[in-house]
């Protein structure tokens, strides 16, 4: 049996599918002038935004929805509007002997309704990036809204409705998001979790449908004894503290070498106490988005504690049931079967694994799926060139932690078992594009004459050529 809001994803689909049949290709005045609207839009309902991010985590800094949710969906709004003129225009290629002189080259075609699937972690970010990304590449956008932020939703369909024909917001919980991922979209685009990820792409093939999927994972960081462990402390703490560490990026877990753990745990509880001297009861730290979240971190840090971890806080019983709020903890003598180490985090918890050198570090992160951020804290430049060489990952930080995903010229993604696919700047316009190879010649086609003879004198040469 059909459901309402079955029958309304149906609909909308449809009617989306209809409105791009009618312009299949339209021009940058338009694209330009939809974009347009959804910044001055989004713009006017800041205060809203981040009235409404406050009530769904039930505390949420100013900082986290204003900086890290609002600006990065604003400035990339601008950096696409601003060569997106640029970015449609073919791109010649050489046509090559075999073709010459004939001309090459490969247009950008939006690729029709595509399918956005958003994220709790970042609301406003991580929905509206991928929306005026597609519609920068001429599609309409169906965009699935996460469930556990329905004070933000209702905000970002008001933000959204004088765009109501070139993108329609949904909400619902897991079976209309599996609905969802089983339309018959051009593109199909996941920001969350891996598990969740497999399925959605499970979906999508029933229909050949494309995917960029934009997963987590463990992302570790090593600090070596060439570090500079203020810098070090000062960049865990921020990747640890921003959104209360409920960021797809942020450090997951530390490697580093034992003759410099303990000081580098000392400096971090330290800067921590600095920033937050009530710690996770602090007015600028961020809430757990709900009591499920919650739960599920606190019984990590239940289990490490009952298979030997030792907990470090700078302050007594940093955490708060009433407000599901939970400051950093640090974790040491950590082993591989507790479930801090075998599941993604997504948390203030930040466990501390002390390696001998380097070498040891480097196998510690090949046995495991490759992540999405990989971190390095070394001044010595033959161990940067070593760890760049060695290992994979979708992004990367050289004495920085998080701050890559704010690289606008950059693209962004993961690979392997923590995404696939890539967004940001033109990388983003080329995802949400169809690149059509055109080629094009005038008048007599003498090399289709030649071939359609099958002469052997012509043949013999480009074989000669061609063949050696």
């Amino acid at each position: 049996m059909i459901t309402e809001p079955q029958l309304q994803l149906e609909q909308e689909f449809l009617r989306l599918q209809s409105l791009f049949q009618k312009d299949t290709h339209p021009s940058v005045e338009l694209r330009l002038e939809k974009l347009s609207m959804l910044k001055q839009a989004l713009l006017r309902h800041k205060t809203d935004l981040v009235d409404a991010a406050a009530k769904d985590f039930g505390q949420r800094s100013s900082f986290d929805t204003e900086f890290a949710d609002i600006l990065p969906t604003v400035t990339q709004l601008n950096h696409i509007v601003s060569r997106l003129s640029k970015w449609m225009k073919p791109k010649r290629r050489p046509a090559g002997l075999m073709l010459f002189p004939t001309k090459v080259s490969v247009e950008y075609k939006p690729k029709g309704v595509v399918g956005v699937i958003s994220p709790w972690n970042y609301p406003i970010q991580l929905a509206l990036l991928p929306v005026a990304t597609a519609i920068a590449a001429g599609n309409r956008v169906m965009l699935k809204l996460s469930e556990f932020t329905p004070a933000v939703n209702q905000v970002l369909k008001r933000i959204l409705v004088d765009l109501s024909d070139w993108c329609v917001a949904i909400e619902g919980e897991a079976a209309v998001a599996s609905q969802f991922s089983s339309l018959p979209f051009a593109h199909l685009f996941f920001t969350g979790s891996t598990p969740v990820g497999k399925k959605v792409m499970q979906a999508a093939a029933a229909n050949l449908t494309p995917v960029t999927l934009e997963l987590g994972g463990k992302s570790p960081v090593i600090v070596t004894r060439n570090a500079c462990l203020d810098t070090a402390a000062t960049s865990l703490v921020f990747g640890k503290t921003t959104n209360a560490g409920q960021i797809c990026v942020s450090p997951d877990y530390v490697l580093v070498e034992s003759d410099v753990a303990h000081d580098l745990r000392k400096k971090i509880l330290a800067v921590y106490k600095q920033h937050f001297s009530k710690g996770c009861k602090d007015t600028s730290f961020t809430s757990i988005i709900n009591v499920r979240q919650y739960e599920r971190l606190t019984e990590l840090l239940s289990d490490a504690k009952n298979h030997g971890a030792q907990v470090d806080s700078s302050i007594e019983s940093d955490w708060q049931d009433s407000e599901h709020k939970l400051g950093l903890h640090l974790l040491s003598g950590v082993t591989d079967d507790m479930k801090v180490m075998q599941e993604e985090i997504f948390g203030p918890l930040l466990p501390i694994v002390e390696v001998e050198n380097l070498e040891q570090a480097i196998s510690y992160i090949r046995r495991r799926p490759d992540p999405l951020a990989l971190y390095l804290f070394s001044e010595n430049e033959s161990e940067i060139k070593r760890i760049r060489r060695e290992t994979l990952s979708g992004g990367m930080g050289i004495n920085e932690c998080v701050l890559h995903v704010a690289a606008e010229y950059a693209p962004f993604g993961g690979v392997g078992h923590s995404g696939m696919g890539q967004y940001h700047d033109f990388d983003g316009f080329e995802t949400f594009s169809h690149k059509r190879t055109v080629i094009e010649s005038h008048r007599m086609n003498w090399r289709t004459t030649l071939l359609l003879s099958r002469k052997a004198w012509f043949l013999k040469p480009i074989n000669w050529l061609f063949m050696r």
